[in-house]
């Protein structure tokens, strides 16, 4: 018996074990999972303007974090890949879910309130709220340092500072979490990444704010950045970024689970983090 075989095996006998045997036969064959193997296809959505999570118009063999992430699962299945739909925040993505247009949605951190619309997979990966802060608004090296700014590594390093403003994509957890940390600043909110980026470095505001991966993964683009921002990548939080797909549906979820543990235990996403986040290869 192959790997597949096994693991959809098992995610069938955990079935039977929480889900009444008079209702699993319609369960199953009102799940994504039991559609997604009947079409042959798989459809996702990812985060749009969020390299390298997803690349538009990408290098050979870089697709982007999610998009590999998405064809693991596909193939993990034997099914293809059909069509990955960029979309701008978790609202999009719920609706393209719950809608049908979409089989699964990747690149969406769970929360109490999210789950009041989709579920939520056991997470691929785990990061924080993260920013890039303007060298201008930090203290002067004292004579001597070596390290540039070395006591500035998160978000909350900058507390003791003044003229604070910030940047940050609207509609996403890290607006709300820097609302509650530093809501008696000013706080500019932008329709995606690129033009909150924009905006930092036309000094529209000091300190950009997103998800510390994707500040990694900026850096690696753009180099240049390092000689006018301090990144601010050290955990602070944790937001645990899963696969989304309609509620109630347990026998999807218990699928994703089995994948999502097997591509950890194997070394998978640890493998692709260091390919997108740790490296320049991906750049175009």
């Amino acid at each position: 018996m192959n790997l597949r075989k096994k693991i959809i095996t098992r995610a069938f006998l955990l079935l039977l074990i929480t889900t009444p045997f008079v209702n699993l036969l319609s369960l199953d064959k009102k799940s994504v999972l039991y559609r997604i193997l009947k079409k042959k296809k798989l459809t996702v959505s990812v985060g749009a303007n969020y390299e390298p999570y997803y690349i538009d118009n990408p290098k050979p063999g870089y697709p982007g974090f999610e998009v590999e992430i998405a064809e693991k699962y596909a193939d993990y299945l034997g099914v293809e890949i059909e069509k990955i739909l960029p979309l701008n925040n978790f609202s999009e993505h719920a609706l393209a879910v719950n809608q049908g247009i979409v089989d699964l949605a990747l690149g969406n951190s769970s929360s109490m309130i999210r789950m009041k619309y989709v579920y939520f997979s056991d997470p691929y990966l785990i990061v924080s709220v993260g920013g890039l802060v303007n060298k201008m608004i930090l203290p002067p090296e004292q004579e001597g340092d070596i390290v540039l700014n070395k006591n500035f590594r998160s978000l909350l390093d900058l507390k003791s500072l003044s003229r604070l403003s910030f940047g940050v994509k609207e509609k996403t957890s890290n607006l709300d979490y820097i609302k509650s940390i530093y809501g008696q600043n000013q706080i500019m909110e932008f329709k995606d990444d690129f033009v909150a980026l924009e905006a930092l470095k036309d000094n529209k505001f000091n300190t950009y704010v997103a998800d510390n991966l994707y500040i990694e993964g900026l850096m690696q683009k753009d180099s240049s950045l390092k000689a006018r921002f301090v990144a601010l990548s050290a955990p602070i939080m944790e937001k645990q970024v899963s696969f989304c797909f309609k509620k109630y549906d347990l026998t999807t979820q218990a699928d994703l689970n089995l994948f999502i543990r097997e591509i950890k235990r194997t070394g998978e996403v640890n493998r692709l983090k260091e390919k997108y986040f740790n490296s320049n290869k991906w750049v175009k």
